[in-house]
C-alpha cells in the first residue's frame, strides 16, 4: 500500500491538536503578546492552545480571517464585546452562528460551527485570548473582566440553535437589503479541468469517489458534505480550502487551481454547469449558495 506521508502528517498534526498545518501563516508561531492572566482563572496558555487548534484554520493565526470566507477577529472582537456583550460572544462559540453578517464593511454569509464539544474552561479561555491578542486589548474597557468557565456553564444550559444566536446578533441592527443568492457558476470544461487537479492534490485523503479516501479525509460529496456546507456560500468553501488544503502545503496552489477543483466537486455533487466559469475571486463567490 502506498503511503502518502504528507497526508498522514496533516492528519496526525490535526489529531494532536497542534493546528500547525493550518493557514498561510502555519509555519510561524510568532504572535502579538496577550495580556497577562487576571484573577483566579489562568486562561492565557489554554486560550492560545485552543485557538490554534480549533480557530486558526479559518480566522488565521493573525486573527485577520480570510476575505470573503471567514471574518477577522483582530480589531473586531472588542467592538463585538462592546456592542453585544460577553454573553453573546459565549453563545456564538457554544452554539455557532448561521446568517449573513457584515464585518468592517465586508459581507460574510457562511456558518460558524458550534464548539459545544469544548470544555467550559476552553471556551472561556479562547474568548479571553481573542479579546486580548493582536492589539485587541488596547480597545477593551478599563473595567474588563475575563470570561470565566462558570459564565460558559450558565450559557450552555440554554441549548440555543445557531439561528437563535444570529437573532441575538441582529437584534436592534439595521441592514441594507441583502443580495439574492444564486447557484454556483462553473462550466463542464472547468469541472473536467479540475478532475486531474483533484487527483493530484486531493485523492489520497478524499478518494477517487470523493468519499472513499485512503487516509480518512471527510467526504466531499453526498449527505455529509451537504450537511456541512449547504448553509454556506462558495466563498466560504474556497477560503476554507485555501487556508487548509492540501494539508502538507496549505494555500500553495493557485487561486485558479482551487476554483477548478471546486468546480469538479460541485459537478460531482450534482450542481448543474453553465456557460460561465467559477471565478477565483472570493467577492464574486459571495452570492453563490451551496444549498441545492
Amino acid at each position: 500500500m502506498r503511503v502518502c506521508w504528507s497526508c498522514v502528517l496533516g492528519l496526525v498534526l490535526a489529531a494532536l491538536a497542534t493546528g500547525a498545518p493550518f493557514g498561510p501563516e502555519g509555519g510561524s508561531r510568532a504572535r502579538a503578546q496577550t495580556a497577562a492572566p487576571t484573577g483566579g482563572f489562568p486562561w492565557q496558555a489554554l486560550g492560545a492552545r485552543t485557538y490554534d487548534t480549533n480557530c486558526s484554520g479559518c480566522h488565521q493565526r493573525s486573527g485577520r480571517g480570510i476575505a470573503g470566507g471567514f471574518p477577522p477577529l483582530a480589531g473586531h472582537a472588542p467592538q463585538l464585546l462592546a456592542q453585544k456583550g460577553s454573553a453573546y460572544m459565549a453563545r456564538v462559540v457554544l452554539f455557532g452562528l448561521s446568517g449573513a453578517i457584515e464585518v468592517e464593511g465586508a459581507p460574510y454569509d457562511g456558518r460558524m460551527p458550534s464548539w459545544s464539544s469544548l470544555k467550559d474552561d476552553e471556551i472561556a479561555a479562547v474568548i479571553d485570548h481573542v479579546l486580548t491578542t493582536w492589539g485587541n486589548e488596547a480597545q477593551l474597557p478599563k473595567d474588563f473582566k475575563p470570561i470565566v468557565p462558570s459564565d460558559i456553564a450558565a450559557a450552555r444550559a440554554e441549548n440555543l440553535t445557531s439561528e437563535q444566536v444570529y437573532a441575538m446578533r441582529e437584534q436592534g441592527t439595521a441592514h441594507a437589503s441583502k443580495p439574492a443568492l444564486t447557484a454556483p457558476s462553473f462550466t463542464q470544461a472547468q469541472a473536467e479541468r479540475g478532475q486531474p487537479l483533484y487527483a493530484h492534490n486531493c485523492i489520497d485523503c478524499h478518494g477517487s469517489n470523493l468519499d472513499n479516501g485512503e487516509f480518512g479525509g471527510p467526504p466531499l460529496k453526498g449527505a455529509s458534505f451537504a450537511r456541512h456546507w449547504d448553509a454556506a456560500n462558495v466563498a466560504a468553501l474556497f477560503g476554507f480550502m485555501k487556508a487548509k488544503m492540501p494539508p502538507d502545503r496549505p494555500g500553495q496552489l493557485t487561486d485558479e487551481t482551487y476554483a477548478d477543483i471546486i468546480a469538479y466537486i460541485l459537478d460531482e455533487n450534482g450542481f448543474k454547469p453553465g456557460d460561465k466559469e467559477l471565478p477565483p475571486d472570493a467577492n464574486a463567490q459571495q452570492a453563490m449558495s451551496l444549498k441545492k
